[in-house]
């Protein structure tokens, strides 16, 4: 495979963060970058076991669980000053205004039974409704890709909801009971299921093809939105499935980033204040760019990583694509932001502003990765963006640290990652220079509050943008578009079975009882209770 060169003159754009010019002028300087020291960055650091006092014991109930172990990652660091009080007052009273506002403005609307959402809205209702209905649905949705014949989806539907057929509506368990696998019925019941499902996961899921891809992106464009692309994958074991991923990255740039400069220009969604912002932009996995992902090997992971990484990166620049790293499990968390750091100022990369990666506010640790992450571009002297999430991995985390006897790593109350959220929106406001932000969430609370605290702080609206999920909150995206905030929606595509894995999630978090999109749309949905500052439940 050709490495390809950024040596295209429209398509790097150095960045000073210590000046604020309204466009990007040729000829300005550029900060060399700090030389990075691969021992202290990559070397686990292990602490002295501490000897036991002498006829002193400790009991299991007393003991302290011991962290997850990980390697050596931001120094620890003052916690930031939170705001003074009245400013806190001011941006809480903004909150609410704002809150208020965007909900009078919802349409919230329930879908006609003409509209593919209708179907979608009433089988989620319906799940919803029975915790075991529910689980046995999205078991078959997950199996689905995997069954190959007629009889066999026929088959699993009977033997999956048979077990809550008394849960089950009257017509469906009298088309369970007359429709054999290997009858007509049976069969037509089975391509209906495979349609709907399908129908499903392309509400979540932009396509397979090249083709499906540029439509779906055209069709979010013409909505006054833009977008980043996620390559759906399982868990990579080899360097064969490696380089498949690597592939498949620069093939989807090189074909749909010449697409997207054909577009009209749009300066809510083509510039920052600064200058011209790339139309084309992807996010992908590290761990997805070697085969064995192993942060007890820091330095072989990221050599391995880097060596794919970089082509990648080389092919983006010079099609003027975004690339945004996302953020995984915790066990990833520190040697996932080492590697960004460390290949992002390398010479050929470390002028190159079209960068970013994901924090997650459901770990404790987002301040400290946060202000690091502050200092490291300050050093490198471009600025980057930083998409703030809540975090996706908790079940696991959790589980995984109960199973091991770690301490849990993330939050364990959802007030918590709310209010952590929402501290970590104001940092990034606060240093917006450096840290460009990209508030991903649907609750209306956290997005009100981020605008709350850019007008508080004083940030310009085109230097920082509001990011949702393809699929979801369809009405936030809209209303917020045209209120003048660029929205980004995360856009994955891929092939139908691990699509399915994703559609089972989407579906998983519109569906939980703490999903805000699904007390939103509930009919005695109070706004005073969805606008509640982040707080302990009484």
């Amino acid at each position: 495979m050709a490495k390809k060169k950024a040596a295209k003159s429209n398509s790097t754009r150095p960045e000073s963060t210590s000046a604020s010019p309204k466009k990007a002028s040729s000829g300005k300087k550029t900060k060399k970058p700090a030389a990075q020291s691969a021992e202290a960055d990559s070397a686990p650091k292990k602490a002295a076991p501490k000897k036991k006092a002498a006829g002193k014991s400790t009991s299991a109930k007393a003991r302290k669980k011991p962290a997850a172990p990980k390697p050596a990652g931001a120094t620890a660091r003052q916690p930031e000053q939170p705001p003074a009080p009245e400013v806190a007052a001011r941006v809480e009273h903004a909150t609410q205004e704002i809150g208020r506002s965007l909900w009078d403005h919802l349409d919230r609307r329930k879908p006609s039974v003409f509209e593919r959402r209708w179907w979608l809205d009433n089988i989620l209702e319906w799940a919803t409704q029975d915790e075991s209905v529910k689980v046995q649905m999205f078991r078959f949705v997950d199996v689905l890709p995997s069954l190959k014949t007629s009889e066999a989806v026929a088959r699993h539907l009977q033997e999956y909801f048979d077990e809550v057929r008394s849960h089950l509506p009257l017509a469906v368990r009298m088309g369970l009971d007359v429709a054999e696998p290997d009858s007509l019925l049976g069969k037509a019941l089975a391509v209906n299921a495979r349609i709907n499902a399908r129908k499903m996961a392309e509400r979540f899921i932009a396509g397979t093809r090249s083709e499906e891809i540029i439509t779906s992106l055209t069709r979010l464009r013409r909505k006054g939105l833009t977008f980043t692309l996620d390559l759906l994958g399982e868990c990579v074991l080899s360097d064969d499935e490696a380089d498949a991923y690597q592939q498949a990255y620069i093939d989807l740039i090189t074909e749909v980033a010449p697409h997207t400069e054909r577009w009209p220009v749009d300066p809510l969604l083509d510039y920052d204040e600064r200058t011209q912002l790339p139309r084309c932009q992807v996010s992908l996995k590290l761990s997805a760019l070697a085969a064995n992902f192993k942060p007890i090997d820091p330095e072989g992971t990221a050599e391995e990583v880097k060596s794919r990484l970089r082509p990648i990166m080389e092919t983006a620049r010079e099609h003027d694509t975004a690339i945004h790293i996302d953020m995984e499990h915790y066990a990833f968390k520190d040697l996932t932001l080492q590697i960004f750091k460390e290949i992002c100022s390398e010479p050929e990369f470390a002028d190159w502003r079209d960068v970013g990666i994901v924090v997650q506010a459901y770990l404790p640790e987002a301040e400290n990765d946060l202000q690091d992450l502050r200092d490291w571009a300050e050093e490198r002297g471009t600025s980057i963006c930083v998409r703030l999430v809540k975090g996706a991995y908790w079940d696991s985390e959790v589980m995984t640290a109960e199973y091991r006897n770690w301490k849990t790593p993330v939050y364990q109350n959802k007030w918590e990652s709310d209010a952590n959220f929402e501290r970590q929106t104001h940092f990034l406001m606060k240093h917006h220079e450096v840290l460009r932000p990209a508030i991903a969430s649907h609750n209306l609370r956290s997005i009100a509050h981020a605008i709350a605290c850019a007008k508080e702080l004083k940030v310009p609206s085109n230097c920082w943008e509001i990011q949702m999920l393809h699929g979801m909150a369809e009405e936030q995206q809209t209303l917020l578009s045209e209120l003048g905030h660029r929205v980004r929606v995360y856009t994955p595509f891929g092939e139908m079975i691990p699509g399915m894995a994703y559609l089972v999630r989407r579906l998983l978090e519109n569906t939980s009882n703490d999903s805000f999109l699904r007390h939103a749309h509930a009919n005695d949905a109070s706004i005073d209770d969805l606008l509640k500052a982040p707080a302990p439940v009484a």
